[in-house]
């Protein structure tokens, strides 16, 4: 079983402003990947250079805490796990699970948790009624926050709880 295990972390000092960008391609069945970034304004992927993984039997974890962050993600394989979460406002999360190459995300597992205002998910798994057996669930605190999702699939469970107390 491959391991990744990225931890970024950002200091942010009076006058300066930095933050951390992630690509990656990955192929490869059996990955197991934890990210954690930290601070306003980082990115894992762009338009122009997605975050690619692509194989079987995935699990991968992001936390992202500040404002401003975003994630473009493709994941391409049978089986998927993933644990988001994050806490901050403005942020811009885009996975889509599955796409092309014989990727069907049969099988997706996901967990969701955001404390935040005015954060933007959209979601899409499966194409061509390719996931099976998907079960995702969202937990949200916060307010303004938009969620849009599709999955084509045979088999979907989505959960979404919303608590919003005013932060």
């Amino acid at each position: 079983m491959k391991k990744i295990l990225a931890g970024l972390f950002l200091s942010m000092f009076v006058g300066a402003a930095t933050a951390n960008e992630i690509y990656i391609t990955q192929i490869g069945d059996s990955l197991d990947l934890d990210i954690e970034q930290t601070g306003d304004g980082n990115t894992m992927g762009t338009i122009t250079q997605d975050v690619v993984l692509k194989g079987d039997d995935m699990t991968f974890a992001i936390t992202q805490t500040g404002d401003s962050n975003s994630i473009a993600a493709i994941i391409k394989g049978a089986t998927y796990t993933g644990t988001w979460d994050f806490t901050g406002d403005n942020n811009d999360i885009d996975l889509l699970c599955s796409s092309l190459d014989t990727a069907t995300c049969d099988t997706v597992t996901m967990t969701i948790t955001v404390n935040g205002n005015d954060n933007t998910f959209d979601f899409d798994i499966g194409e061509n009624n390719d996931a099976s057996d998907t079960q995702v669930v969202f937990t949200i605190d916060g307010d303004d926050n938009v969620i849009e999702s599709t999955i084509d699939g045979t088999d979907a469970y989505v959960k979404v709880v919303m608590d919003d107390t005013g932060t």
